[in-house]
């Protein structure tokens, strides 16, 4: 429930949250539609009552009737007879006048208590601001606010024009709490910078290829709103299983069925849904604000409002006797803390958290900032001492609600600007900011293709020699890779604290990555998209690519029979079964060449083949290991980078040890379904080992299903080349063996 200061701020979140397009809500207000008793055809304009009612349908919610009357009374607002009598404005122009209005009058606190709710609003600058809101392209929104600021409508921005737009930046920089001292002076160097060619006006052209490039105008102009409401709380609604108490009225918080309240996501902050409006925006700063060259942390001091020991005197605190810091978590009385260190040490987790003093908005630092995009909106800069703050990375989607839950957790353990969700905006935004860090760690939070997907997108940034190396927080099912790295195969809602002890423990490895380049052999035929171009795990061909594709298939079609894990492994169980008694990949041999290193491969040599797999990481299907452990042979010893041909003879592969960083990658056999099925089992150690190699070209000759890192697909004829592309540094966990289990099946450690 947003509060007074966050204004028209608070509707992009509304917005996130509605699946109505305001092209379709415009049907309405035709005679057979909803609205229509509200419009007053002539003038075009709609009462209180009609915009409560569209408002409320639009953004599919019940705004809280403060905001609307605030929406209202800002929509109410009309240009000046001298506007008007220079010249008409145009539907844009009137549009975006509302939204400065509002801004001024709402956000920056200027009165409006003499606007009449009586008055009627007109329904085209409304439409106009929720079209904006839908998410219109960043060239779309600059080219807006050009034609909105050139109000002569030459075509060009005068020194006129521009000092209104410099007005605007300096409003938006004191909502923000900026040093407006310090940034108007780079702001008119920023303008000037915008006018290319120097003839001291600035064109379309000009203004959009600024925009887009090296100055963020849009956040300047308060359009783009990744740094909004800096202060503002985050509430959620919990359930309590202690007693607990509002901070606005300090009374008990109860419920229907229990305890319960809004609490803050970032600060715990914690109120009665009643005592909500009147709770202060004193929730954390998550980057500074100024360039002061201070980089001290200080606490952040909230009153407790439940019961616990003091850190200094380790007497017990009562309720609202003392404040807990939201950064370091110490509880101290009042009397004690003037006797605590007036600079936070971030307490435990210190090592992971990015203070809020070294993040800044980038167009502070011109110079650093004048070669970064645009986008950048923020700057961060490497914490003095070992530490090494963590980016995190989170895919909601998997492991069911477990991804929501963790983003939330870790949003109050370390800076939010350090957590990220991957569903919108991708990993980009949180790798940009981390960029400019020296030192730093990435968690990413999900399954294998969250993991691929976050190294394809590093793969772009030019980090050089200073990549930051990944941990994965495994969610979802499978995740052959973390168990690979020793993050086990699934979150267990271990305690997040123990998870990030664990990062601050692990070493470094360097993780061979290959390029697959396929290219089909009759143009003419039809397959599906080869997923990726990038192994990460593992490439296979047949057999268990054809369970795979058919289970993809079968759930595409049927997804409601897929909706549980163990509904989801039935249905491998199934298809295995079928897989197994129609042997649809059978004499594998018969059509399908192989070179490794240059030396063709006798596939039919020995057991007939069903399948062939290639292994980048000791582990695939959720935890087999096809090639199986090795011990080395006092005559079979290999430096790979000494030595980079690998002799394919049976006997030497038997010593062959698996390593996920030996710029070398493993190629077996495998016999049928039947012959999965008992090496995921611990019937049998191992598939039949074909080859280690840097370098594979295959040849098919009819079509093959086909799986890259688990996603299936079916492939006609082709040539498939495979070549090591590269390496990147991973972190291993440190989770212990438990000692009990002897009997335990050998799994992924071997290639570690």
């Amino acid at each position: 429930m947003p509060g007074r200061r966050g204004g028209l701020y608070c509707l992009s979140k509304f917005r996130t949250d509605s699946s109505h397009k305001i092209e379709d809500m415009l049907d309405e207000f035709q005679p057979e539609g909803m609205f229509y008793k509200y419009l007053c055809e002539e003038e075009q304009t709609i009462d209180f009552d009609g915009f409560t009612h569209f408002i409320n349908v639009y953004f599919g919610a019940e705004l809280p009737g403060d905001l609307i009357q605030q929406l209202f009374l800002s929509f109410a607002h009309h240009p000046s007879p001298k506007d008007i009598s220079e010249r008409r404005m145009s539907t844009f122009e009137e549009a975006f006048s509302t939204v400065k209005n509002t801004i001024q009058e709402r956000v920056f606190g200027e009165s409006s208590s003499d606007a009449k709710l009586a008055k009627r609003i007109p329904l085209k600058p409304l439409v106009c601001y929720l079209s904006l809101l839908e998410g219109a392209p960043p060239d779309s929104k600059l080219e807006f606010v050009f034609h909105v600021y050139d109000s002569d409508g030459n075509g060009y921005l005068d020194n006129k024009e521009i000092e209104s737009i410099i007005e605007q930046m300096m409003n938006v920089a004191r909502y923000q709490q900026w040093d407006t001292i310090e940034l108007e002076p780079i702001l008119r160097e920023m303008m000037k910078e915008i006018d290319y060619d120097n003839d001291g006006i600035v064109s379309l052209e000009e203004w959009k290829r600024g925009g887009l490039t090296t100055i963020p105008l849009l956040v300047l102009l308060g359009l783009d709103t990744e740094m909004k409401e800096d202060g503002s709380h985050i509430w959620k609604l919990r359930h309590f299983s202690k007693p607990t108490y509002c901070n606005v009225c300090y009374n008990l918080l109860v419920g229907w069925g229990g305890k319960q309240g809004l609490a803050c996501a970032l600060c715990k902050f914690t109120v009665h849904e009643r005592c909500v409006r009147q709770a202060q925006n004193n929730c954390i700063h998550t980057y500074c604000s100024t360039r002061s060259g201070d980089t001290t942390m200080h606490h952040h001091w909230i009153e407790t409002n439940c019961a616990a020991k003091c850190s200094k005197c380790k007497n017990t605190v009562s309720i609202f006797q003392g404040k807990r810091c939201r950064w370091c978590h110490n509880l101290l009385h009042f009397k004690c803390i003037d006797e605590w260190p007036k600079e936070c040490d971030l307490g435990s987790l210190a090592h992971h958290i990015l203070p809020p003093v070294h993040i800044l908005p980038a167009f502070l630092e011109r110079k650093q900032a004048s070669t970064q995009s645009s986008t950048n909106l923020l700057q961060a800069t490497s914490p003095a001492g070992n530490k090494r703050p963590l980016l995190v990375l989170i895919n909601p989607k998997s492991g069911g609600k477990q991804g929501e839950r963790i983003y939330r957790k870790f949003q109050y353990l370390l800076n939010p600007r350090q957590v990220y969700d991957l569903c919108k905006d991708g990993p980009e935004p949180g790798l940009r900011l981390f960029s400019t860090i020296k030192n730093a760690n990435v968690l990413v939070c999900g399954g294998d293709g969250t993991v691929g997907w976050v190294l394809d997108a590093m793969d772009k940034m030019n980090y050089g020699d200073n990549r930051p190396p990944v941990a994965v927080l495994p969610l979802g099912t499978g995740n052959d890779l973390a168990r690979c790295l020793k993050w086990g195969g699934g979150y267990e809602n271990e305690p997040l604290h123990k998870i990030l002890n664990m990062i601050e423990k692990a070493t470094h490895i360097d993780m061979d990555r290959w390029q697959i380049t396929i290219e089909q052999t009759k143009k003419c035929d039809k397959g599906d998209p080869q997923p990726y171009n990038i192994i990460n795990n593992y490439f296979s061909i047949g057999v268990d690519a054809s369970i795979a594709h058919r289970f993809h298939v079968m759930r595409e079609k049927y997804p409601e029979k897929f909706n549980s894990r163990m509904r989801n492994k039935l249905w491998y169980f199934e298809l295995g079964t079928t897989e197994a008694l129609s042997t649809t990949c059978k004499n594998l041999h018969e059509q399908i060449d192989i070179l490794c290193d240059g030396e063709t491969i006798d596939l039919g040599g020995g057991p007939t083949l069903e399948g062939i797999a290639l292994l980048n990481i000791a582990s695939i299907y959720g935890g087999s290991n096809l090639w199986g452990t090795s011990k080395r042979g006092t005559h079979s010893w290999h430096i790979p980078i000494l030595f980079p041909h690998v002799n394919n003879n049976a006997v030497q592969l038997q010593h062959r040890v698996q390593d996920i960083g030996d710029k070398l990658i493993e190629v077996v056999g495998l016999e049928s379904a039947m012959q999965m099925g008992q090496i995921k089992a611990g019937v049998r150690a191992a598939a039949r080992r074909l080859s280690q190699c840097s370098t594979i070209v295959i040849q098919t000759h009819k079509p093959f299903p086909m799986q890259i890192d688990g996603e299936p697909w079916m492939q006609p004829p082709c040539i498939i080349q495979i070549i090591h592309k590269n390496q990147v540094p991973m972190l291993i966990g440190t989770r212990k063996r438990h000692t009990w289990n002897i009997l335990r099946r050998q799994t992924t450690d071997d290639g570690i």
